[in-house]
Protein backbone atom coordinates (compact mmCIF):
# COMPACT_ATOMS: atom_id res chain seq x y z
CA UNK A 1 0.00 0.00 0.00
CA UNK A 2 1.38 3.41 -0.87
CA UNK A 3 1.65 6.31 1.55
CA UNK A 4 -1.31 8.32 0.23
CA UNK A 5 -3.71 5.39 0.25
CA UNK A 6 -2.63 4.31 3.74
CA UNK A 7 -3.01 7.80 5.20
CA UNK A 8 -6.38 8.28 3.50
CA UNK A 9 -7.71 5.00 4.89
CA UNK A 10 -6.26 5.69 8.33
CA UNK A 11 -7.83 9.15 8.33
CA UNK A 12 -11.19 7.59 7.49
CA UNK A 13 -10.82 4.99 10.27
CA UNK A 14 -9.99 7.76 12.75
CA UNK A 15 -13.22 9.58 11.95
CA UNK A 16 -14.38 9.32 15.57
CA UNK A 17 -11.55 11.54 16.81
CA UNK A 18 -11.75 15.32 16.80
CA UNK A 19 -9.84 17.16 14.09
CA UNK A 20 -6.81 18.13 16.19
CA UNK A 21 -6.34 14.67 17.67
CA UNK A 22 -6.73 13.06 14.26
CA UNK A 23 -4.05 15.34 12.75
CA UNK A 24 -1.74 14.63 15.68
CA UNK A 25 -2.07 10.87 15.15
CA UNK A 26 -1.70 11.08 11.36
CA UNK A 27 1.56 13.04 11.73
CA UNK A 28 3.08 10.01 13.47
CA UNK A 29 2.58 7.97 10.30
CA UNK A 30 3.65 10.50 7.66
CA UNK A 31 7.38 9.76 7.74
CA UNK A 32 7.38 5.97 7.79
CA UNK A 33 9.58 4.18 5.29
CA UNK A 34 7.23 1.23 4.78
CA UNK A 35 3.44 1.37 4.61
CA UNK A 36 2.71 -2.34 4.92
CA UNK A 37 0.57 -1.64 7.95
CA UNK A 38 -3.18 -2.23 8.06
CA UNK A 39 -5.09 1.02 8.66
CA UNK A 40 -7.81 -0.77 10.66
CA UNK A 41 -5.30 -2.31 13.06
CA UNK A 42 -3.47 0.99 13.51
CA UNK A 43 -6.75 2.82 14.15
CA UNK A 44 -7.72 0.22 16.75
CA UNK A 45 -4.33 0.71 18.47
CA UNK A 46 -4.82 4.48 18.48
CA UNK A 47 -8.33 4.20 19.92
CA UNK A 48 -7.10 1.76 22.56
CA UNK A 49 -4.14 4.00 23.51
CA UNK A 50 -6.52 6.91 23.91
CA UNK A 51 -8.80 4.84 26.15
CA UNK A 52 -11.67 4.76 23.67
CA UNK A 53 -13.81 1.68 23.32
CA UNK A 54 -14.07 1.84 19.53
CA UNK A 55 -13.30 -1.09 17.23
CA UNK A 56 -13.05 -0.66 13.49
CA UNK A 57 -13.01 -3.44 10.93
CA UNK A 58 -12.07 -3.58 7.30
CA UNK A 59 -14.91 -3.16 4.87
CA UNK A 60 -15.07 -6.06 2.47
CA UNK A 61 -17.01 -6.33 -0.73
CA UNK A 62 -19.59 -9.03 -1.26
CA UNK A 63 -17.42 -10.69 -3.92
CA UNK A 64 -14.45 -10.83 -1.54
CA UNK A 65 -16.73 -12.42 1.03
CA UNK A 66 -17.95 -15.00 -1.46
CA UNK A 67 -14.33 -15.76 -2.34
CA UNK A 68 -13.55 -16.34 1.34
CA UNK A 69 -16.56 -18.67 1.66
CA UNK A 70 -15.44 -20.60 -1.44
CA UNK A 71 -11.95 -20.96 0.04
CA UNK A 72 -13.52 -22.36 3.21
CA UNK A 73 -15.48 -24.87 1.12
CA UNK A 74 -12.27 -25.88 -0.71
CA UNK A 75 -10.53 -26.31 2.62
CA UNK A 76 -9.69 -29.86 3.62
CA UNK A 77 -10.84 -29.08 7.14
CA UNK A 78 -14.09 -30.98 7.75
CA UNK A 79 -15.06 -28.58 10.53
CA UNK A 80 -15.22 -25.66 8.09
CA UNK A 81 -17.12 -27.70 5.50
CA UNK A 82 -19.67 -28.80 8.09
CA UNK A 83 -19.94 -25.25 9.38
CA UNK A 84 -20.58 -23.93 5.85
CA UNK A 85 -23.24 -26.56 5.21
CA UNK A 86 -25.02 -25.71 8.47
CA UNK A 87 -24.69 -22.01 7.69
CA UNK A 88 -26.42 -22.41 4.31
CA UNK A 89 -29.18 -24.56 5.82
CA UNK A 90 -29.68 -21.92 8.54
CA UNK A 91 -29.74 -19.15 5.93
CA UNK A 92 -32.26 -21.04 3.79
CA UNK A 93 -34.58 -21.59 6.77
CA UNK A 94 -34.23 -17.95 7.83
CA UNK A 95 -35.19 -16.67 4.38
CA UNK A 96 -38.24 -18.94 4.43
CA UNK A 97 -39.23 -17.70 7.90
CA UNK A 98 -38.85 -14.09 6.78
CA UNK A 99 -41.47 -14.78 4.09
CA UNK A 100 -44.17 -15.62 6.67
CA UNK A 101 -44.90 -12.03 7.84
CA UNK A 102 -44.82 -10.88 4.23
CA UNK A 103 -47.45 -13.50 3.31
CA UNK A 104 -49.60 -12.50 6.28
CA UNK A 105 -49.45 -8.78 5.46
CA UNK A 106 -49.96 -9.40 1.73
CA UNK A 107 -53.05 -11.53 2.34
CA UNK A 108 -54.51 -9.10 4.87
CA UNK A 109 -54.11 -6.12 2.57
CA UNK A 110 -55.29 -8.17 -0.43
CA UNK A 111 -58.54 -8.83 1.41
CA UNK A 112 -58.94 -5.10 2.01
CA UNK A 113 -58.12 -4.46 -1.67
CA UNK A 114 -60.74 -6.92 -2.86
CA UNK A 115 -63.42 -5.21 -0.75
CA UNK A 116 -62.50 -1.56 -1.45
CA UNK A 117 -60.89 -1.58 -4.90
CA UNK A 118 -62.17 -3.47 -7.90
CA UNK A 119 -59.32 -2.44 -10.20
CA UNK A 120 -57.21 -5.51 -10.99
CA UNK A 121 -54.30 -3.39 -12.22
CA UNK A 122 -53.89 -1.68 -8.83
CA UNK A 123 -54.06 -5.03 -7.10
CA UNK A 124 -51.40 -6.47 -9.43
CA UNK A 125 -49.11 -3.47 -8.90
CA UNK A 126 -49.56 -3.77 -5.13
CA UNK A 127 -48.83 -7.50 -5.18
CA UNK A 128 -45.72 -7.12 -7.36
CA UNK A 129 -44.42 -4.24 -5.24
CA UNK A 130 -44.80 -6.28 -2.09
CA UNK A 131 -43.04 -9.30 -3.62
CA UNK A 132 -40.18 -7.04 -4.72
CA UNK A 133 -39.95 -5.69 -1.17
CA UNK A 134 -39.62 -9.25 0.14
CA UNK A 135 -36.99 -10.10 -2.50
CA UNK A 136 -34.98 -7.00 -1.63
CA UNK A 137 -35.19 -7.78 2.09
CA UNK A 138 -34.09 -11.38 1.54
CA UNK A 139 -31.17 -10.33 -0.69
CA UNK A 140 -29.93 -7.73 1.82
CA UNK A 141 -30.09 -10.26 4.65
CA UNK A 142 -28.31 -12.83 2.48
CA UNK A 143 -25.49 -10.38 1.67
CA UNK A 144 -25.11 -9.33 5.32
CA UNK A 145 -24.97 -12.93 6.50
CA UNK A 146 -22.39 -13.91 3.86
CA UNK A 147 -20.20 -10.93 4.81
CA UNK A 148 -20.42 -11.76 8.52
CA UNK A 149 -19.56 -15.42 7.92
CA UNK A 150 -16.62 -14.45 5.69
CA UNK A 151 -15.36 -12.09 8.41
CA UNK A 152 -15.56 -14.96 10.90
CA UNK A 153 -13.50 -17.16 8.58
CA UNK A 154 -10.94 -14.43 7.97
CA UNK A 155 -10.54 -14.01 11.72
CA UNK A 156 -10.13 -17.78 12.01
CA UNK A 157 -7.32 -17.68 9.48
CA UNK A 158 -8.82 -19.18 6.34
Amino acid sequence: MNKEKFLKELKYQLRYLNKETKQEELKKYENLEEYNLKPEEEANKIYQNRGLNIKVTKKTSFLDSVSTIINAIKSKNKKFRTDILLFFIYMFILIILIKIPFIYIRDTISTIFSVLVTNDLLYTIWNLSFELLYALTAILIFIKMIKNKARDYENAGI
